[in-house]
């Protein structure tokens, strides 16, 4: 019999085999594998937003605030100009990284070698810094006595170029201050006390003039030891060394190539009267505490002065004088420094 009409009843349910462990682990994996990238698609999104939101908001605000975005200005003709705050602060564009550098030097410790009494003198250009806007590596400003050096990333630590020039009058020389190069000999010498004793035309001339003040206050000074090259002065330590010992030495006579006697600017004084006619004695001389007195007038310092052997690594040598000019010697004078070491903030040098 048919059944026209009627829907036929459906197939009995046929049981499907179960998969085999191996292809439900596949499966598992790679669903979890699916889901993973999914998270790594949604966190590089929500990241490049941020990205972008930060970005935007560096561009606005600055010119909201109406910062300047161009070339920072260059200093003017003196340092401390450039630190001057503007007459409309709420509206003036905001220091770069060159401005803070610039008024870096703007400090006690400058101010006394700069401007009309200073031995620096007067701006003679702008300050610079190399490097980029963000990131001024070294700064220098010349001025009409010599060009202040800096480097603000390095805690705005300030030094005069000429210090390290062994052909300048303030070149220091110590323990951990070699002439550069060592061997270095001056261009020109002129005589001081015969052939045999030159210094540098500058020096010579000032040390003329001390002398002749001396003599006119009864207190005649005469020269022992004035320029010395780098082979007298090499034959001159090993002399100390051969006859006291290395240590010794060190404490009272130079290497060659550390000694201020190799710059032409030093020279060893004694009494020219005859009452005492060796460095044993002058110290207690009235020609060397007339020396210690008035050096400064005529562009000298006592270099090696009692109690400072700790910074200028030498004992104490009253007879032992060096030119820098009569500007530095007063300035010298007038801060009350001790040593040039002290004076230029450079680090004490004891020992080699």
């Amino acid at each position: 019999m048919t059944t026209t009409g009627r829907q036929r009843p459906a197939p009995p349910h046929v049981a499907r085999a179960p998969r085999p462990a191996a292809v439900r682990r596949a499966e598992a994996a790679a669903r979890a594998q699916q889901r993973r990238r999914s998270r790594r698609r949604r966190t590089f999104l929500v990241g490049a937003v941020v990205v972008l939101v930060v970005a935007a908001l560096a561009v606005a605000v600055p010119a909201l605030l109406g910062r300047d975005h161009g070339s920072a200005p260059q200093a003017g003709p003196s340092v401390a100009v450039a630190s001057q705050p503007s007459a409309t602060p709420t509206t003036a564009p905001a220091p770069t990284a060159r401005d803070l550098a610039t008024a870096a030097i703007t400090t006690a410790w400058t101010d006394r070698w700069r401007g009309a009494k200073g031995f620096l003198g007067t701006a003679s250009g702008p300050a610079s810094c190399t490097g980029s806007e963000d990131d001024p590596t070294r700064c220098t400003q010349k001025f009409a006595g010599g060009t202040l050096v800096w480097r603000p990333a390095k805690g705005g630590t300030v030094t005069v170029a000429q210090t390290d020039d062994p052909a300048t009058d303030l070149v220091i020389v110590n323990k951990q201050r070699p002439l550069d190069p060592r061997t270095f000999a001056p261009k020109k010498l002129v005589e001081v006390a015969g052939p045999n004793e030159v210094m540098r035309p500058e020096a010579a001339k000032a040390l003329k003039s001390m002398f002749r003040a001396a003599s006119k206050a009864g207190l005649p000074l005469v020269v022992h030891s004035a320029y010395r090259a780098y082979g007298v002065q090499a034959s001159t330590y090993e002399g100390w060394v051969a006859a006291h010992g290395k240590k010794q030495a060190d404490n009272e006579s130079a290497r060659p190539g550390y000694s201020e006697h190799q710059t032409g600017l030093a020279v060893d004084v004694l009494d020219a009267s005859g009452s005492c006619g060796a460095m044993t004695c002058f110290g207690s001389t009235k020609q060397a505490a007339w020396v210690a007195k008035n050096a400064w007038r005529y562009g000298f310092v006592v270099r090696y002065p009692k109690g400072e052997e700790k910074t200028t690594g030498y004992v104490y040598e009253p007879w032992h004088v060096r030119y820098v000019g009569k500007k530095v010697a007063a300035d010298v004078r007038a801060t009350g420094a001790k040593t040039l070491e002290d004076f230029f903030g450079l680090s004490a040098a004891r020992t080699y």
